[in-house]
């Protein structure tokens, strides 16, 4: 909701909040003091070229800027605000600060070349002068925007009075011959891209408008078309100044004057006039325009020593804190710069905000949200993507160095904000990405659910109601996780009806903030189900998507024997449906000892134990304690692979290839598997289901396994994992292999059958001129048919291969089908009393 008080509040229209600022600050200090003497270095050919590279970044960075504008409520804070609210708080944060100080340190620009106006005026000292302006600003600014914006109207009076005393006086000098002579650069002018730099400045009053968003009426209506009316009168004002100036002096004399405007008016008094009008209007849009994004920055609450200058006076919010540490920050620039050296800083910071600008509504846009809906008609995303790649060209060829000292400053305070402030502070783009390119990848990985290679856990973890147990479980999936896979921490709520599903609403809301607050890799689903082992089934079979569907299936064992059954359902039987739906199936037993041997009482140099089993099984299980060791809690653990019945080398040869450091013991001496593996911190086994029971090592059940181990993962292989896949082997090399066999034998077969055909038909006619002629069957009609029939078996023996071919193909990929779908598929199964 908006606030009704803040909206009136906000007074300012198009033409007072947003043309008016920004065209005086673009039609300022560069137009009547720099203008002359960048053209004089450069050339006139050069010079029509920087306006154009600098107008086509004002007008791509406005199109992106109409584009945000007109697709969310502008608030305070203009620029930053657009930005924090596409690409984030840490990215806004960052573009803030620097944007609300290359704002701040223009006041002192537009300052000094005020003080410069008036110092050439009268004998005074250009610093003293600027500094005083400061001082003046800072009493408008603490007075108010609307009083602020009522003088800006005289200013801008005197401003074109300047301009059009200059056009007045300088047509009866326009000489048409010097054009060619000053089209081309003078030998001892600057280079191109300084000359850009000391000019850029003259452009970037174009966002004056858009700082002043806080206090306008329509933000959205009033920045598209008070930024594009200012961007396209002032272009047309500096195009006729830059001909007319190079039709009316030679090069030489524009270098060595930078007040030739003055000499070539009317009258010079109106051009000191419009140069101090100029100065005075850059310095009030900004003056005005810093606070207001530092006071939206302190708001935000992104830097904590930034929160004082939230504080906003008045009925419209006027931030009086902000607008004093921006005057300080002026007098300290007026006292320690110049104008040719601030330039190419402000230049710096400027393009870096514009280029974020582009960024912000490219990464929007590419995102995909359904919620960017901007109603500006010209915008597309490409020239976002062009005017972000124009922005950041331009700081490379302008200062190389100071572009990386720049871009590091950003990212370092990106980064700050990144790990410091909680990113989800409000809805940006962000999300958006992701989710995009989420799509793209799920969609890149196509439907092939057997790269062996790249096998990673995805695991579903089912959690029991005790909160302790249930914790114990996700940090063991978290374990198995081993900071490359997927985990989902399942809660199955047994009922139906809606008092059941209200209730699963309130289990699903308390199960978030738990797995909020453990800050672990794991995502959380409540499942309502008519019973648990119906919810078992159902989540392993629906969750996941594309190629991510689950293939481990993580259950907890519990101590006490009355309670396996978890609440009166047939525990095993839950873990057969997994097994039966392809799900590796994973029991966890832990006992107070165990896990306090996992964490404070843990020894120097912890052992995972696997009790190898010569089939899938024992290489699932020597991956899994793999992956535990990647992640910090096992990271220092030795792996274990303990054999008994099998030939120790025959392993080791195994797990050497994987690329496992494991060490292979061999435990045939041992008395049994639980004497073999009590040492262990954490033991690995295998897990056999049999007629309704849960079974370990040497078919002893669970039940009386696990209160003898204090720590332990039983785990059954549903699906082939292989510890060692080379790049041209497992399911896609056999599947690329098997679809090039499939065409290689499909060709041969279309080879096969035109020659069959051929050889058939040569026949046939051979035996129609026999009998047309009436002569009899000779060793020649004879041999025609032989070739046919054996050219007929050969293409009936390529055609069952290239069938086969595919069938091996449509086996390893089902998605290779190409057959008519069998309706029939879609009927529902009969029941007993259809088949009655």
């Amino acid at each position: 909701m908006t606030d009704p008080a803040a909206d009136e509040a906000r007074k300012l229209g198009t033409f007072g909040g947003v043309f008016t600022p920004s065209l005086l600050t673009i039609l300022g200090l560069v137009l009547f003091l720099r203008l002359g003497f960048v053209t004089g270095n450069v050339g006139l050919g050069q010079m029509l070229l920087i306006l154009v590279l600098a107008t086509s970044v004002s007008i791509l960075t406005t199109m992106s800027l109409a584009a945000i504008a007109t697709n969310l409520r502008v608030g305070v804070g203009g620029i930053y605000f657009l930005i924090s609210r596409t690409l984030g708080p840490a990215f806004g944060g960052a573009i803030g600060l620097v944007l609300y100080l290359s704002i701040a340190v223009s006041v002192a620009f537009y300052a000094i070349g005020f003080g410069e106006a008036v110092a050439g005026i009268v004998d005074v000292e250009a610093r003293l002068v600027a500094a005083g302006l400061v001082v003046a600003l800072l009493g408008l600014a603490w007075l108010g925007a609307d009083i602020a914006t009522r003088l800006q109207y005289v200013v801008m009076v005197l401003l074109v009075a300047a301009i059009v005393g200059y056009f007045a006086g300088v047509v009866p000098d326009l000489d048409p011959g010097l054009l060619s002579d000053n089209f081309g650069r003078p030998s001892d002018g600057d280079a191109f891209w300084v000359a850009f730099a000391l000019f850029f400045p003259a452009i970037t009053g174009f966002t004056q408008g858009v700082a002043m968003s806080g206090d306008l009426k329509t933000p959205s209506r009033s920045i598209t078309v008070g930024t594009f009316g200012a961007i396209g009168v002032s272009t047309v004002v500096y195009l006729a100044v830059i001909i007319t100036l190079a039709m009316a002096v030679p090069l030489t004399a524009l270098q060595d004057d930078t007040s030739i405007m003055r000499e070539l008016s009317v009258s010079p008094v109106v051009i000191d006039v419009g140069v101090i009008a100029a100065t005075l209007s850059s310095a009030i849009a900004s003056m005005l325009g810093a606070p207001r994004t530092l006071q939206r920055l302190a708001r935000d609450r992104l830097i904590g020593p930034l929160r004082p200058f939230a504080v906003g006076a008045g009925a419209d919010d006027n931030p009086r804190r902000a607008v004093v540490l921006t005057a300080v920050i002026a007098l300290g620039t007026v006292a320690a710069g110049d104008l040719d050296v601030i330039a190419p800083i402000i230049s710096m910071f400027f393009l870096a905000s514009y280029g974020m600008i582009n960024f912000a509504t490219y990464t929007e846009a590419r995102a995909a949200n359904t919620s960017f809906r901007p109603t500006f008609r010209f915008f597309d995303w490409r020239l976002s993507l062009l005017g972000a790649s124009a922005c950041l060209g331009a700081i490379v060829a302008i200062d190389p160095i100071a572009g990386v000292v720049a871009g590091l400053a950003l990212f370092g305070l990106y980064r700050y904000l990144r790990t410091s402030v909680d990113q989800a502070r409000w809805t940006d783009s962000s999300r958006g990405v992701h989710l995009s390119q989420v799509r793209s990848h799920l969609l890149a990985l196509g439907s092939d659910r057997h790269a062996d290679r790249e096998w990673r856990p995805f695991t579903v973890v089912f959690v029991p109601r005790d909160p302790r147990r249930r914790m114990q479980l996700i940090n063991v999936a978290a374990w198995l996780d081993g900071g490359a896979g997927f985990t989902t921490a399942a809660r199955i709520v047994a009922g139906r009806g809606p008092v059941a599903r209200k209730h699963a609403t309130r289990v699903e809301l308390e199960f978030q903030r738990e797995l909020a607050g453990a800050g672990l890799p794991v995502h959380g689903r409540v499942l309502l189900a008519n019973d648990r082992e119906a919810g078992v089934t159902a989540m392993l079979q629906a969750h996941g998507l594309g190629v991510l569907i689950p293939n481990i299936a993580l259950f907890g064992w519990y101590d006490d024997a009355r309670t396996d059954r978890m609440d009166g359902h047939d525990f095993p039987a839950m873990l057969q449906s997994a097994v039966r739906f392809g799900c590796n199936t994973a029991v966890l037993h832990a006992n107070s000892r165990g896990w306090e041997r996992s964490g404070s009482a843990r020894r120097e140099e912890p052992v995972i134990a696997v009790w190898w089993s010569d089939d899938r099984t024992g290489q699932l299980l020597t991956l899994l304690a793999w992956m535990c060791t990647r992640g910090p809690v096992w990271g220092d653990a030795v792996i274990e692979v303990r054999v008994r019945n099998v030939e120790t080398d025959h392993v080791r040869r195994l797990v050497d290839d994987a690329r496992i450091p494991a060490r292979v013991v061999d435990a045939d001496g041992a008395v049994g598997f639980v004497e073999a593996m009590a040492d262990a911190d954490l033991v690995f086994a295998p897990l056999r289901l049999r007629r309704g029971a849960a079974l370990g090592p040497g078919d002893v059940g669970l039940d009386d396994l696990v209160p003898q181990l204090d720590l332990a993962v039983f785990a059954h292989a549903a699906d082939q994992v292989e510890l060692d896949i080379q790049p041209d082997e497992g399911g896609v090399a056999a599947l690329a292999e098997a679809r090039d066999r499939a065409a290689e034998t499909a060709e041969r077969a279309t080879e096969l059958d035109r020659t069959a055909s051929a050889r058939m038909v040569e026949a046939e006619m051979l035996r129609m001129d026999y009998e047309a002629n009436g002569h009899a069957p000779d060793d020649r009609l004879m041999e025609a048919t032989d070739a046919a029939t054996s050219a007929h078996r050969a293409y009936l023996d390529a055609r069952s291969r290239a069938d086969e071919a595919l069938r091996l193909v449509r086996e390893l990929d089902p998605a290779d089908a190409t057959d008519d779908l069998d309706t029939g598929l879609w009927v529902p199964a009969p029941t007993e009393k259809d088949e009655r």
